[in-house]
């Protein structure tokens, strides 16, 4: 693939184009996260990272350099020094082993790449490149016209091709390159096994847990004995004639909603407790003595009755997950749907189901409403939905078997989460040093004349927050474009310093009227709602699709302030608790940005003094952000597997009606919580917008 004759020339206007990582298709770049992928053993959290490596098999001391990079830019940039050490033969082999990544990408990470391969349909894939024009195509003439030789973007077609043709065995037994020295760490690199066969295809002596990622994750949860006791059984398949799942177990049916559940409206029950439905738990009491839930009392007497066992699900929140069993008799919204299960149907059974990727897709057909983003499932719809219906022993081993691997994960997460929660203390000591005294030691101090800063180097100015910087300088209107779309940073989004989850792209119409708080490179954001959550980010991307909730403040720096230390200041113990003080509210605390702009700071009166003291945080801190991404990388992770599994037991391709419960197998529901996000929606009163 060389010279002139391999150009080609693609329209962009008839193309799926990609350049960057968080556009809509930006998966299909080597540079995306979230797509580990495990070689020998070893886990490599890019196909970037492990392409690159590929080019040392001899100098295996550079491959663990390369593959010990977090971000895939640096573990590109790692390996330029080297570049004239690449093996002898790389221009000749580069396209095969450019394809095997890909290729060991998607088995890595079937479900959501093989997905988002299919998303393409028939449109050509092109990388969008300013220099590239061999792996990639460049921008000419009139901007929607790319010209290049796109051999990435021909290599993804290919593989989607296979992904059309072959279905999951496209990821499986995935052998390496026909090339010498095809080497990790001095190893021969050895055939990948991919995906889980289908039961029916499963010899019995074999575990059901065959993925790479996800049994590597497995393993680092429980001891595998624990994990892998699930034994798949020849079971016949049968045709179920639904496109979401092609093939089900022979003693299976398919019925509409309809017959297994009967639809409750009942009102008039004041002194039942209140229940809230998680986007990943379901549904549980709220707890009325936690104080960080916004609590909504009026009118209860129009609150709808949810008998234990019941399933309540957001009408438009159902396709997010927002459904689950009644763990008690309850009260929900008078804006959710409230259904009781006939003696065929475990409510548990059906609650998994409906969670699945799947079915939530189905959902979204079944939904109706003038705007998407705002559509409905209402009862008359649902019980028109097919569903998949077991016999009821073996929906009750379902249950009994993913409760158990629930109990093992949310162990595992929750022991992460401290983990997390350490590190972040840590760094937080090295910001609030750093920002209070300075860099060095023998600074001369001064009396700030604020209690709460206390003492300050002596040539530091102190002045009030919005001497320093503008407030909410930008703003959505609204005449904006109704079919323009952004990344949306709500409250749930955001943790002290990072986001905690990937952003969610909306369209302006439809969009949640506080989505208005327009973001650039520089901005510190920082909650005035739910100041509990200490909600801080500093944005460190050019991006003109960011848009934040006006549940934010948006600072920024004015003259003579060096953006990133100012998101070091706000996110400073001495700045957090200040807004935590002068917060009001009880149940559902919140600041005055006019307040939040009166606190006094104290800044180095330099740029210079200031950007030095950000080297210093970032230098200190390096290895305390690795390994806090490495533990977020791990605990995705098993939220993946745990999804996997989900889908494959409660669709009947992975057998467990063989299954015993060991005695590690203890399931306690108050541990079960862990299963949620730290910042997790709450859907309240139905408004969909997961924040207050």
């Amino acid at each position: 693939m060389s010279g002139q004759a391999q150009l080609r020339t693609y329209r962009r206007s008839e193309s799926v184009v990609f350049l960057k990582t968080n556009e809509d298709f930006g998966g299909l770049s080597n540079m995306a996260g979230g797509y580990p992928i495990h070689v020998n053993g070893i886990r490599v959290l890019t196909s970037e990272a492990l392409y690159q490596a590929c080019r040392f098999p001899h100098l295996p001391e550079v491959q663990r350099m390369i593959i010990g990079q977090i971000s895939p830019m640096t573990a590109k940039m790692k390996s330029k020094p080297y570049r004239n050490d690449s093996r002898v033969d790389w221009d000749q082999v580069r396209v095969r082993v450019m394809r095997w990544c890909l290729r060991m990408k998607l088995a890595n990470n079937w479900h959501a790449f093989s997905e988002l391969l299919l998303r393409t349909k028939e449109r050509p894939i092109v990388e969008a490149s300013r220099k590239d024009d061999f792996w990639g195509a460049k921008v000419v003439d009139d901007g929607d016209t790319l010209v290049g030789m796109n051999v990435l973007g021909r290599l993804l077609m290919e593989l989607r091709e296979q992904v059309k043709q072959q279905g999951r065995d496209a990821a499986l037994d995935i052998a390496p390159p026909d090339i010498p020295q095809f080497l990790l760490f001095g190893k021969e690199i050895g055939v990948a096994m991919g995906l889980p066969t289908p039961r029916a295809a499963l010899a019995p002596e074999q575990g059901a847990l065959f993925c790479a990622d996800t049994a590597i994750a497995t393993e680092a949860v429980v001891n595998p004995a624990a994990v892998a006791a699930a034994k798949p059984v020849n079971q016949a398949l049968r045709a179920s004639g639904l496109p979401w799942v092609p093939s089900i177990p022979a003693g299976w049916q398919v019925l509409r909603n309809g017959r297994l559940f009967g639809h409750r409206v009942e009102t008039g029950f004041p002194d039942l407790p209140i229940l809230e439905v998680s986007l990943r738990t379901g549904v549980r009491v709220r707890d009325m003595e936690n104080l960080k839930r916004k609590q909504v009392m009026s009118q209860k007497e129009k609150y709808k009755r949810a008998v234990k066992g019941d399933i309540a699900y957001n009408m438009m929140r159902m396709w997010q997950g927002a459904v689950g069993p009644a763990p008690v008799d309850g009260l929900v919204s008078p804006a959710y749907v409230v259904v009781k299960p006939y003696e065929e149907a475990n409510s548990s059974y059906y609650s998994y189901l409906f969670r699945t990727a799947a079915y939530m897709q189905e959902v979204n057909k079944f939904s109706r409403g003038i705007v998407a983003d705002r559509n409905r499932l209402y009862w008359e719809s649902f019980k028109q939905m097919p569903s998949l219906v077991p016999p009821r022993p073996e929906q009750d081993q379902i249950v009994a078997y993913l409760r158990a691997k629930d109990a093992h994960i949310a162990r595992f997460i929750k022991a992460k989460r401290d983990l997390i929660k350490l590190l972040t203390e840590q760094k937080l000591r090295i910001i609030d040093h750093a920002v209070t005294r300075g860099l060095d030691a023998s600074v001369v101090l001064k009396a700030s004349g604020i209690e709460w800063l206390g003492e300050v180097p002596e040539h530091w100015e102190v002045k009030p927050l919005k001497r320093w910087v503008r407030l909410n300088a930008r703003t959505l209107g609204q005449k904006t474009n109704p079919d323009f779309e952004f990344r949306y940073v709500d409250i749930g989004s955001v943790q002290t310093g990072r986001l905690s989850k990937e952003l969610e792209r909306i369209r302006f119409e439809g969009a949640p009227s506080r989505a208005r708080r327009v973001l650039r490179r520089g901005d510190t954001i920082i909650s005035t709602v739910r100041t509990y959550l200490k909600a801080i980010w500093y944005v460190s991307e050019d991006a003109n699709d960011l848009i934040a909730s006006t549940g934010f403040a948006v600072l920024t720096p004015g003259k003579n302030v060096e953006p990133e230390y100012l998101g070091y200041v706000i996110q400073s113990s001495a700045f957090v608790n200040r807004v935590a003080a002068n917060s009001i509210g009880i149940a559902y605390p919140a600041i005055a940005e006019t307040v939040l702009g009166r606190f006094p700071v104290a800044l180095p009166p330099t740029e210079d003094e200031q950007q030095d003291i950000v080297a210093h945080i970032k230098t200190e801190s390096a290895p305390l952000d690795d390994a806090i991404v490495r533990t977020e990388e791990e605990i995705k992770l098993i939220r993946e597997y745990r999804d996997r599994q989900i889908a494959d037991v409660v669709t009947g391709q992975v057998d467990v009606r063989g299954w015993q419960p060991g005695p590690d197998d203890v399931v306690d529901d108050a541990a079960l919580a862990a299963l949620g996000d730290d910042q997790e929606d709450v859907t309240e009163e139905g408004d969909g917008d997961g924040e207050d």
